[in-house]
């Protein structure tokens, strides 16, 4: 998220991974918005209206998903069991609001913390 926000506050626009300069942890996809190691699959989800950037507006822009490609105790494998969305916050330009859920806080209780 730290990545994130300090690209926002200059750019005013949320960037993908590649423009922010994040690399997801293990395998690296070769479009560098994926990676996947043993157990999940993280993505860029973002849908970047310039390519690598899109602006920052009131409705939130899907970012960051991780998806468990093997059951991990009581959390079943699917899609987007973690995700974070980015949305512009009220008040100042160049300020982001993160909302972080996930559909198993038995594996990781503060991960809806983070951006907080």
């Amino acid at each position: 998220m730290k990545l994130q926000q300090a690209y926002i506050s200059e750019a005013v626009a949320v960037g993908n991974w590649k423009i922010i300069g994040y690399k997801g942890p293990g395998d690296q996809a070769s479009t560098g918005l994926k990676s996947s190691t043993t157990n999940f699959e993280y993505t860029d989800e973002g849908t970047y209206s310039t390519g690598n950037t899109t602006t920052l507006g009131s409705t939130a822009v899907k970012g960051f998903s991780v998806k468990n490609v093997v059951k991990l105790n009581d959390c079943g494998i699917a899609a987007d069991n973690w995700k974070v969305e980015v949305a512009k916050a009220d008040g100042s330009e160049g300020e982001a609001s993160f909302t972080s859920t996930t559909q198993c806080s038995e594996l990781t209780p503060n991960f809806e913390k983070i951006g907080k």
